[in-house]
Protein backbone atom coordinates (compact mmCIF):
# COMPACT_ATOMS: atom_id res chain seq x y z
CA UNK A 1 0.00 0.00 0.00
CA UNK A 2 1.39 3.39 -1.01
CA UNK A 3 2.05 5.68 1.96
CA UNK A 4 1.93 9.47 1.92
CA UNK A 5 4.64 11.47 3.64
CA UNK A 6 5.96 14.93 2.88
CA UNK A 7 7.64 16.23 6.02
CA UNK A 8 9.41 19.60 6.07
CA UNK A 9 11.99 20.63 8.65
CA UNK A 10 14.62 23.32 9.09
CA UNK A 11 18.30 22.61 9.82
CA UNK A 12 19.47 25.31 12.21
CA UNK A 13 22.82 26.19 13.69
CA UNK A 14 21.06 27.24 16.89
CA UNK A 15 20.37 23.58 17.66
CA UNK A 16 24.00 22.65 17.06
CA UNK A 17 23.38 21.30 13.57
CA UNK A 18 25.70 21.53 10.58
CA UNK A 19 24.33 21.44 7.05
CA UNK A 20 27.65 19.94 5.89
CA UNK A 21 27.15 17.06 8.32
CA UNK A 22 23.56 16.70 7.13
CA UNK A 23 24.68 16.54 3.49
CA UNK A 24 27.42 13.99 4.27
CA UNK A 25 24.92 11.76 6.07
CA UNK A 26 22.30 11.96 3.34
CA UNK A 27 24.75 11.33 0.50
CA UNK A 28 26.75 8.68 2.39
CA UNK A 29 30.04 10.49 1.83
CA UNK A 30 32.96 12.07 3.65
CA UNK A 31 32.94 15.90 3.75
CA UNK A 32 35.00 18.40 5.72
CA UNK A 33 33.11 21.26 7.37
CA UNK A 34 35.61 24.03 6.64
CA UNK A 35 33.98 26.54 8.95
CA UNK A 36 34.10 24.24 11.99
CA UNK A 37 37.23 22.35 10.84
CA UNK A 38 35.50 19.01 11.39
CA UNK A 39 35.32 16.09 8.95
CA UNK A 40 32.05 14.18 8.79
CA UNK A 41 32.49 10.67 7.43
CA UNK A 42 29.33 8.70 6.61
CA UNK A 43 30.79 6.63 3.78
CA UNK A 44 30.07 3.46 5.80
CA UNK A 45 26.33 3.90 5.17
CA UNK A 46 26.73 4.24 1.40
CA UNK A 47 24.88 0.96 0.78
CA UNK A 48 21.60 2.55 1.85
CA UNK A 49 22.03 5.48 -0.56
CA UNK A 50 20.66 4.70 -4.01
CA UNK A 51 21.68 7.97 -5.67
CA UNK A 52 22.19 11.71 -5.03
CA UNK A 53 21.51 14.45 -7.54
CA UNK A 54 22.10 18.22 -7.29
CA UNK A 55 19.52 20.36 -9.09
CA UNK A 56 20.33 24.01 -9.85
CA UNK A 57 18.64 27.02 -11.38
CA UNK A 58 20.01 28.08 -14.76
CA UNK A 59 23.29 30.04 -14.80
CA UNK A 60 24.27 28.86 -11.30
CA UNK A 61 28.02 29.01 -10.56
CA UNK A 62 30.03 25.79 -10.82
CA UNK A 63 30.62 25.50 -7.06
CA UNK A 64 26.91 24.71 -6.64
CA UNK A 65 27.35 21.48 -8.62
CA UNK A 66 29.34 19.65 -5.90
CA UNK A 67 28.04 18.59 -2.51
CA UNK A 68 31.10 19.70 -0.50
CA UNK A 69 31.47 23.14 -2.05
CA UNK A 70 27.73 23.84 -2.09
CA UNK A 71 27.02 23.21 1.58
CA UNK A 72 30.31 24.66 2.81
CA UNK A 73 29.36 27.87 1.02
CA UNK A 74 25.98 27.78 2.78
CA UNK A 75 27.80 27.57 6.12
CA UNK A 76 30.09 30.48 5.19
CA UNK A 77 27.17 32.62 4.06
CA UNK A 78 25.45 32.48 7.45
CA UNK A 79 26.97 34.51 10.29
CA UNK A 80 24.35 34.22 13.00
CA UNK A 81 24.84 31.62 15.72
CA UNK A 82 21.17 30.65 15.34
CA UNK A 83 21.17 30.76 11.53
CA UNK A 84 18.63 28.74 9.55
CA UNK A 85 20.92 26.83 7.20
CA UNK A 86 18.69 24.69 5.00
CA UNK A 87 15.22 23.32 4.53
CA UNK A 88 14.76 19.57 4.21
CA UNK A 89 11.86 17.58 2.83
CA UNK A 90 11.51 13.90 3.65
CA UNK A 91 9.42 12.12 1.03
CA UNK A 92 8.17 8.56 1.31
CA UNK A 93 8.45 6.88 -2.08
CA UNK A 94 5.94 4.20 -3.14
CA UNK A 95 7.27 0.65 -2.90
CA UNK A 96 5.09 -0.17 -5.90
CA UNK A 97 7.51 1.73 -8.19
CA UNK A 98 11.04 0.79 -9.25
CA UNK A 99 14.08 2.64 -7.92
CA UNK A 100 14.48 4.38 -11.26
CA UNK A 101 10.84 5.50 -11.26
CA UNK A 102 11.08 6.70 -7.67
CA UNK A 103 14.24 8.70 -8.28
CA UNK A 104 12.65 10.30 -11.33
CA UNK A 105 9.53 11.09 -9.26
CA UNK A 106 11.51 12.86 -6.50
CA UNK A 107 13.77 14.74 -8.95
CA UNK A 108 10.90 15.97 -11.12
CA UNK A 109 8.90 17.12 -8.07
CA UNK A 110 11.91 19.00 -6.64
CA UNK A 111 12.69 20.59 -10.00
CA UNK A 112 9.12 21.74 -10.55
CA UNK A 113 8.33 22.95 -7.01
CA UNK A 114 11.65 24.03 -5.48
CA UNK A 115 14.34 24.70 -8.07
CA UNK A 116 11.83 26.69 -10.12
CA UNK A 117 11.57 29.09 -7.16
CA UNK A 118 15.34 29.65 -7.11
CA UNK A 119 16.56 27.03 -4.61
CA UNK A 120 19.61 24.85 -5.13
CA UNK A 121 18.50 21.34 -4.15
CA UNK A 122 20.20 18.02 -3.45
CA UNK A 123 17.97 14.97 -3.75
CA UNK A 124 19.27 11.83 -2.02
CA UNK A 125 17.27 8.65 -2.47
CA UNK A 126 17.60 6.04 0.27
CA UNK A 127 16.44 2.45 0.34
CA UNK A 128 17.86 0.87 3.51
CA UNK A 129 18.58 -2.81 4.01
CA UNK A 130 15.44 -4.81 3.32
CA UNK A 131 14.18 -2.41 0.67
CA UNK A 132 10.89 -1.77 2.47
CA UNK A 133 11.35 1.92 3.19
CA UNK A 134 12.31 3.82 0.04
CA UNK A 135 12.40 7.55 0.69
CA UNK A 136 14.11 10.73 -0.44
CA UNK A 137 15.85 13.49 1.51
CA UNK A 138 15.57 16.79 -0.35
CA UNK A 139 18.03 19.35 1.04
CA UNK A 140 17.31 22.92 -0.11
CA UNK A 141 19.15 26.22 0.22
CA UNK A 142 17.39 29.02 2.10
CA UNK A 143 18.76 31.68 -0.29
CA UNK A 144 18.67 32.15 -4.05
CA UNK A 145 21.75 32.57 -6.24
CA UNK A 146 22.74 36.10 -7.28
CA UNK A 147 25.69 36.12 -9.59
CA UNK A 148 28.44 33.95 -8.11
CA UNK A 149 27.09 33.95 -4.51
CA UNK A 150 24.02 33.60 -2.40
CA UNK A 151 21.51 36.44 -2.16
CA UNK A 152 21.84 38.93 0.70
CA UNK A 153 18.23 38.32 1.79
CA UNK A 154 16.28 35.11 2.21
CA UNK A 155 12.91 34.84 0.43
CA UNK A 156 10.49 34.98 3.37
CA UNK A 157 7.57 33.72 1.28
CA UNK A 158 9.10 30.22 1.34
CA UNK A 159 8.16 30.07 5.02
CA UNK A 160 4.44 30.73 4.50
CA UNK A 161 2.12 27.97 5.70
CA UNK A 162 0.11 28.25 2.48
CA UNK A 163 3.25 27.52 0.44
CA UNK A 164 4.00 24.45 2.57
CA UNK A 165 0.44 23.21 2.09
CA UNK A 166 0.82 23.67 -1.68
CA UNK A 167 4.04 21.62 -1.59
CA UNK A 168 2.32 18.86 0.37
CA UNK A 169 -0.59 18.73 -2.05
CA UNK A 170 1.68 18.80 -5.09
CA UNK A 171 3.68 15.84 -3.74
CA UNK A 172 0.50 13.80 -3.33
CA UNK A 173 -0.52 14.61 -6.90
CA UNK A 174 2.94 13.73 -8.20
CA UNK A 175 2.90 10.33 -6.44
CA UNK A 176 -0.58 9.52 -7.75
CA UNK A 177 0.41 10.54 -11.29
CA UNK A 178 3.48 8.28 -11.12
CA UNK A 179 1.40 5.35 -9.82
CA UNK A 180 -1.17 5.86 -12.56
CA UNK A 181 1.56 6.04 -15.23
CA UNK A 182 2.97 2.74 -13.93
CA UNK A 183 -0.48 1.14 -14.15
CA UNK A 184 -0.82 0.79 -10.40
CA UNK A 185 -4.22 1.14 -8.61
CA UNK A 186 -2.81 2.51 -5.32
CA UNK A 187 -3.28 6.20 -4.46
CA UNK A 188 -2.21 8.51 -1.61
CA UNK A 189 -3.98 11.46 0.04
CA UNK A 190 -2.12 14.48 1.41
CA UNK A 191 -5.02 15.56 3.63
CA UNK A 192 -5.06 14.97 7.39
CA UNK A 193 -7.35 12.34 8.92
CA UNK A 194 -9.61 15.09 10.25
CA UNK A 195 -9.89 16.78 6.84
CA UNK A 196 -10.84 13.43 5.31
CA UNK A 197 -13.53 12.88 7.95
CA UNK A 198 -11.73 9.88 9.43
CA UNK A 199 -12.26 9.57 13.17
CA UNK A 200 -8.93 8.10 14.17
CA UNK A 201 -5.91 9.17 16.19
CA UNK A 202 -2.75 9.34 14.00
CA UNK A 203 -0.45 6.44 14.85
CA UNK A 204 3.08 7.41 15.91
CA UNK A 205 5.96 6.52 13.61
CA UNK A 206 8.09 3.64 14.88
CA UNK A 207 11.28 5.16 13.44
CA UNK A 208 14.45 3.73 14.93
CA UNK A 209 12.47 1.66 17.44
CA UNK A 210 11.73 -1.02 14.81
CA UNK A 211 15.36 -1.92 13.99
CA UNK A 212 16.20 -1.71 17.70
CA UNK A 213 13.55 -4.32 18.47
CA UNK A 214 14.55 -6.50 15.49
CA UNK A 215 18.18 -6.49 16.64
CA UNK A 216 17.12 -7.31 20.18
CA UNK A 217 18.78 -4.15 21.52
CA UNK A 218 15.56 -3.29 23.37
CA UNK A 219 12.94 -5.95 24.05
CA UNK A 220 9.95 -3.59 23.95
CA UNK A 221 10.85 0.02 23.01
CA UNK A 222 8.70 2.81 24.43
CA UNK A 223 7.72 3.80 20.88
CA UNK A 224 6.19 0.34 20.35
CA UNK A 225 4.22 0.66 23.58
CA UNK A 226 2.86 4.03 22.46
CA UNK A 227 2.02 2.62 19.01
CA UNK A 228 0.08 -0.30 20.53
CA UNK A 229 -1.74 2.04 22.92
CA UNK A 230 -2.87 4.32 20.08
CA UNK A 231 -3.97 1.30 18.01
CA UNK A 232 -6.02 0.00 20.94
CA UNK A 233 -7.68 3.41 21.32
CA UNK A 234 -8.51 3.50 17.62
CA UNK A 235 -9.85 -0.04 17.81
CA UNK A 236 -12.48 0.74 20.46
CA UNK A 237 -13.10 4.33 19.31
CA UNK A 238 -16.30 3.66 17.28
CA UNK A 239 -17.83 1.85 20.23
CA UNK A 240 -16.86 4.60 22.65
CA UNK A 241 -18.74 7.17 20.54
CA UNK A 242 -21.79 4.88 20.42
CA UNK A 243 -21.61 4.31 24.17
CA UNK A 244 -21.51 8.04 24.81
CA UNK A 245 -24.59 8.52 22.63
CA UNK A 246 -26.72 5.43 23.38
CA UNK A 247 -25.28 3.88 26.56
CA UNK A 248 -24.42 0.60 24.84
CA UNK A 249 -24.32 -0.89 21.36
CA UNK A 250 -25.93 -4.13 20.26
CA UNK A 251 -24.43 -6.12 17.42
CA UNK A 252 -25.66 -9.65 16.65
CA UNK A 253 -23.12 -12.41 16.98
CA UNK A 254 -20.56 -10.38 18.89
CA UNK A 255 -21.83 -10.39 22.44
CA UNK A 256 -24.74 -8.62 24.07
CA UNK A 257 -22.78 -5.78 25.62
CA UNK A 258 -20.18 -3.41 24.22
CA UNK A 259 -17.43 -4.60 26.55
CA UNK A 260 -17.97 -8.23 25.52
CA UNK A 261 -17.33 -7.33 21.90
CA UNK A 262 -14.30 -5.20 22.73
CA UNK A 263 -12.73 -8.16 24.54
CA UNK A 264 -13.72 -10.74 21.93
CA UNK A 265 -12.42 -8.94 18.85
CA UNK A 266 -8.95 -7.45 18.86
CA UNK A 267 -7.24 -6.27 15.71
CA UNK A 268 -3.98 -8.04 14.84
CA UNK A 269 -1.02 -6.21 16.30
CA UNK A 270 -2.79 -4.90 19.41
CA UNK A 271 -1.99 -6.28 22.85
CA UNK A 272 -5.27 -7.64 24.29
CA UNK A 273 -4.31 -6.42 27.75
CA UNK A 274 -3.98 -2.85 26.49
CA UNK A 275 -7.36 -2.99 24.76
CA UNK A 276 -8.86 -4.34 27.98
CA UNK A 277 -7.34 -1.50 30.00
CA UNK A 278 -8.71 1.03 27.52
CA UNK A 279 -12.21 -0.41 27.78
CA UNK A 280 -12.01 -0.60 31.59
CA UNK A 281 -10.93 3.04 31.82
CA UNK A 282 -13.76 4.19 29.59
CA UNK A 283 -16.31 2.05 31.45
CA UNK A 284 -15.27 3.66 34.74
CA UNK A 285 -15.70 7.13 33.28
CA UNK A 286 -19.08 6.21 31.78
CA UNK A 287 -20.29 4.64 35.03
CA UNK A 288 -19.64 7.83 36.97
CA UNK A 289 -21.04 10.20 34.34
CA UNK A 290 -24.39 8.46 33.75
CA UNK A 291 -26.31 8.93 37.05
CA UNK A 292 -29.69 8.55 35.35
CA UNK A 293 -28.96 4.95 34.35
CA UNK A 294 -29.29 2.29 37.07
CA UNK A 295 -25.98 0.79 38.14
CA UNK A 296 -27.38 -2.72 37.74
CA UNK A 297 -27.84 -2.15 34.00
CA UNK A 298 -24.12 -1.59 33.53
CA UNK A 299 -22.25 -4.43 35.21
CA UNK A 300 -18.50 -3.97 35.15
CA UNK A 301 -16.63 -5.88 32.43
CA UNK A 302 -14.60 -8.85 33.56
CA UNK A 303 -10.87 -8.60 33.13
CA UNK A 304 -9.69 -11.37 30.84
CA UNK A 305 -6.32 -13.10 30.91
CA UNK A 306 -3.33 -10.87 30.24
CA UNK A 307 -2.80 -12.15 26.71
CA UNK A 308 -0.26 -10.77 24.28
CA UNK A 309 -0.69 -11.30 20.55
CA UNK A 310 1.79 -8.67 19.42
CA UNK A 311 3.36 -9.33 16.04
Amino acid sequence: MAIYRCEARIITRGKGHSVVAAAAYRTGTKIKDERADITHNYSRRQKGVVDSVILRPENSPEWTAKTATLWNEVERSENRKDARLAREFILTLPRELSQKENLQLAVEWAQSNLVSKGMVVEVSMHNPKGGMNPHAHVLCTMRTIEGDKFSAKKPREWNDVEVLMDWRESWGKAVNAALEKAGRPERVDHRSLADRGIDRIPEPKLGKAKPMKERGAVEDPERFKLWRWVKSLNFVRPWLHAIGKFGQVSEEGMGNKWWERSLLVVEAGIAVSEAVETVMDVWERMRHTRPSEPQSDIPPPTRGPDLDIDR
